[in-house]
């Protein structure tokens, strides 16, 4: 009644990179998950499975995820997939700024 639902449909319309881009984060969940030595805690490995996962789901769904959380998002996932592949790392990954950088 005059409620507004999260989770309701999103338009439904998701372009193949951000299809690209859920498949990728989805994948990587899935690895950090069923457990890796990048992350030896347990339940951090877990958690941050979840975040990805999350951020998957609503990009299939065709909802927005807010600028600053996607970007963090990908720089997680970015991080992940260069610690567990060094050759997949390349001039594209942004990597926010350096530390201590300016």
């Amino acid at each position: 009644m005059g409620e507004r639902r999260r989770y309701g449909s999103g338009d439904g319309a998701v372009d193949r990179e951000t299809e690209a881009e859920a498949r990728a984060l989805r994948t990587i969940a899935g690895l950090v998950q069923s457990g890796t030595t990048l992350i030896t805690d347990r339940e951090v490995a877990i958690r941050a499975g979840e975040v990805l996962r999350a951020a998957a789901t609503e990009l299939y769904a065709g909802r927005a995820v807010p600028l600053p959380v996607r970007r963090a998002v990908r720089q997680l996932a970015d991080a992940i997939r260069i610690a567990l592949d060094p050759r997949t790392a390349g001039p594209e990954v942004d990597r926010g700024p350096e530390p201590g950088g300016r």
